[in-house]
């Protein structure tokens, strides 16, 4: 057990939150002087990051590290994550933008989390930058701030040119001092993955951030049922590290497989972190038996794909999105999902279903056997490197290939007030539209006390005794109606028209 002697200040961990575009990769690259924003397909964060940056305070060096996290809807789950693993949140709100729906849910899983949070008040420097305004909309989603009747510190900033980023850093630093963060060097090391992915050269790597102990060469790291040797270990700019302490941001290579993004992990000796990995995996419950389908979910038309992604996190983000696309009719479903470039065998298993796969990339290539086969059977392969692109490309393929179908939206109804002859299918009647249209040709439902009668077709209608149309809610008129049924007083009549979609 810890004791308190033991204990020394652990330099806090900052994630910066809030609306796309509102500048939060430029404000993490104003302090690391560094342009990870260029680089960013779009110029959106797409992966996760964590940075290390030194900050001098009372003439003592002091140390911050920072998650930068995604800024686009699709990375929702891991903005989340990114709140439960900091201590402190920073949420970014442009003065001329205001509070947007993201900067909300931002706000939500920062005080979901139950972390102390600094605002920064950005693009200062912009003309229309309203602070005042800024202030007012914050004020309303009761976020207090300080000198203004509350006790949220802000600063004024401008990302761009570094106006108002150091005395940003200084609150940081503050609040970190006043929640007096702890942690022992001499434990073993603990914390969070807060990135995976597939090295090309060297393996499965992760990114992970320290919350307690020290880190060491000759260890193993066990994240879920995942075990890393520390063998090959840097800091965020890629320097190799022998070995490192809480807070610290590192890359670890080397996973036997793919350890899951948001898991904790733990330092141990090889022998012992393989002990600890048996009784994880006999701690994890059985899966019950899968529910059957209804009947109606299986008349479902399923789009076949086959995703591969750069890192875990922009995987996880691309299968949240693709759940949405689609409707009761016809939905995409992922037959297959990994890290890496697009492989012969994502190919050969795009061919092997009824309906051949789409197979997409997102920030990986095709390696040159796979490209060939998918050219000589017509398999598609999709790339992108911006997630909302990849999701509409999804949905056009899910439009365009799923069955044709007929659907019938109803236009008007009406109720019938009068039979005044019926004669085999012919029948004339007098009635009053009460929603919608009925018009000339049109196709017409009878239905009677809920129950569905006959449909029949509409061969003329008059309105104030002249032939019309179309006649519209509130009006009356006489009709008459081609139908194999008697049409009788009390029946409602629906009009409704035919589409293929």
């Amino acid at each position: 057990m810890e004791t308190k002697s033991q204990l020394t200040e652990r330099p806090p961990v900052v994630v910066v939150m809030g609306h796309v575009d509102h500048g939060k990769s430029t404000l993490l690259d104003f302090i690391r002087k560094s342009n990870t924003v260029a680089k960013e397909a779009g110029g959106i964060t797409q992966h996760v990051a964590a940075y290390e940056v030194e900050r001098e305070r009372e003439g003592k060096k002091k140390r911050i590290t920072f998650i930068d996290t995604p800024g686009h809807a699709a990375f929702s789950a891991i903005r989340a994550r990114g709140a439960n693993i900091a201590d402190i949140a920073i949420l970014v709100v442009a003065a001329d933008d205001g509070v947007k729906a993201q900067t909300l849910e931002a706000l939500s899983q920062i005080r979901e989390a139950k972390i102390p949070f600094v605002v920064a008040i950005n693009k200062i420097d912009k003309p229309n930058a309203d602070l005042a305004a800024t202030q007012r909309t914050l004020l309303e989603k009761e976020v207090y701030l300080e000198k203004l009747g509350g006790d949220i510190p802000w600063a004024a900033i401008s990302a761009k040119n570094g106006t108002g980023v150091e005395e940003l850093l200084d609150l940081i630093l503050l609040v970190a001092e006043i929640q007096e963060y702890k942690a022992d060097p001499a434990a073993a090391a603990e914390g969070y993955v807060i990135e995976a992915h597939r090295d090309q050269k060297r393996g499965l790597a992760a990114t992970l951030i320290i919350t307690n102990g020290t880190l060491k060469s000759g260890q193993a790291v066990l994240a879920g049922r995942a075990i890393a040797p520390v063998r090959i270990m840097e800091n965020h700019m890629g320097k190799a590290l022998k070995e490192a302490t809480f807070s610290t941001p590192v890359t670890l290579v080397g996973f036997d497989e793919m350890p899951e993004v948001g898991t904790t992990f733990k330092a141990y000796s090889k022998r012992e972190a393989e002990e600890a990995r048996s009784k994880y995996i006999a701690s994890i419950p059985k899966k019950s038996a899968p529910v059957q389908t209804s009947s109606e979910e299986s008349q479902q038309f399923f789009m076949p794909v086959i995703v591969r992604a750069d890192t875990t996190g922009s995987l996880e983000a691309i299968l949240q999105e693709t759940a949405r696309i689609g409707d009761e009719f016809s939905r995409v479903s992922i037959v297959q999902s990994g890290l890496g470039a697009i492989s012969e065998g994502d190919v050969k298993t795009a061919l092997a279903g009824t309906i051949p796969a789409v197979v997409i990339g997102f920030n990986v290539s095709t390696d040159s056997v796979a490209e060939a086969i998918a050219r000589q059977h017509s398999i598609r392969i999709e790339r992108f490197d911006i997630i909302y692109k990849l999701t509409e490309k999804l949905d056009e393929l899910l439009r365009d290939t799923r069955p044709k179908r007929t659907v019938e939206d109803v236009v008007g109804r009406a109720k019938v007030l009068k039979q005044f002859s019926s004669r085999k299918t012919e029948h004339v009647i007098g009635g009053k539209v009460t929603e919608g249209y009925l018009s000339k040709n049109g196709t017409v439902r009878i239905v009677r006390r809920g129950t569905l009668v006959a449909d029949g077709k509409i061969h003329n209608i008059q309105a104030n005794k002249q032939n019309v149309d179309r006649v519209e809610t509130e009006s009356e008129f006489g009709a008459q109606i081609e139908a194999p049924a008697e049409i009788a007083q009390g029946d409602t009549l629906e009009c409704f028209v035919t589409r293929t979609e």
